[in-house]
């Protein structure tokens, strides 16, 4: 009998026990994993960077026969811009983006000119300016982290070139000649690729980081004289300048600029994600 009530006491000990451990790991809740947050919604952004473009130059006169091309050559330009944009995105499958947006860039892209006027050997140099873009497309990313979206994007783009003063640096010392070359607008498209970066401490603050090129069309333009008389300072009559003379140019631009995004929706669209 005494063997008997030891072992139940035993047992009662050994349940007990298993019991009070079983309790306390019930206690300890597991660790939640961070939250993961849409990029779904909508978002404006501003910044800034830098340019550099291409122009291809060729000046002809079509009344050649045979048809002389009197210059080929190509104009390197610099400099500073800053940019305005608005979109929309969705995400899907988890990890995926897909987006539309719009954007505007001001710009002082400068290079200088060289141009043929009025014939072989009158050559004169003027300074070009880019002054102002826009472009609407769309883009693809993928998340490489909750809060790292890579993308890729393309779209349709115009941008524009300001009138030209012509300078005869080799004969006058830099004296204005009277001849302008008007300023254009051309359009094309571009691709670009970026990255886009959330910040812990604000939410719905991102920062934006994007490569840009575009090929636009090549489009022709007469020079013309604005001086009164008729030698533009001996560069020939204006009625040649305006007539014969053809200016056709054909821009490659390149961009690089970094923006603050503010995203509406931020932290109210959760998701579930697998990274």
């Amino acid at each position: 009998m005494k063997k008997l009530v030891l072992a139940l006491a035993a047992a009662a000990a050994f349940t007990g026990s298993a019991s009070a451990a079983d309790m306390a790991v019930k206690a300890r809740p597991l660790p939640q994993p961070a939250p993961v947050f849409s990029w779904t919604g909508c978002w404006i952004s501003g910044g800034g960077g830098g340019g550099i473009n291409k122009v291809r130059h060729d000046n002809f006169d079509p009344t050649d026969t045979p048809f002389l091309r009197q210059q080929n050559a190509d104009t390197g330009m610099t400099g500073w811009l800053a940019t305005v944009g608005a979109g929309c995105d969705y995400q899907f499958n988890s990890r995926w983006v897909i987006g539309a947006f719009a954007d505007g860039t001001w710009s002082d892209i400068t290079g200088d000119h060289a141009a043929r006027i009025g014939g072989v050997g009158d050559m004169a140099i003027g300074r070009m300016k880019n002054d102002w873009s826009w472009s609407i497309g769309g883009r693809v990313g993928y998340l490489v982290a909750p809060n790292v979206l890579t993308y890729v994007n393309a779209g349709f783009t115009e941008t524009h070139f300001t009138d030209t003063n012509m300078f005869d640096t080799a004969s006058n010392g830099g004296l204005f000649t009277g001849i302008v070359v008007p300023g254009q607008t051309f359009n094309g498209v571009f691709v670009g690729t970026g990255v886009e970066y959330s910040f812990d401490w604000l939410p719905g603050l991102f920062l934006k980081s994007e490569g840009r090129a575009a090929w636009f069309d090549r489009k022709d333009t007469r020079a013309f004289c604005v001086t009164s008389g008729t030698d533009c300072n001996s560069f020939g009559s204006p009625a040649f300048i305006t007539d014969d003379n053809i200016i056709s140019r054909r821009p490659i631009t390149y961009m690089a600029k970094t923006e603050l995004v503010y995203r509406f929706n931020w932290g109210k669209q959760p998701v579930v994600a697998r990274y």
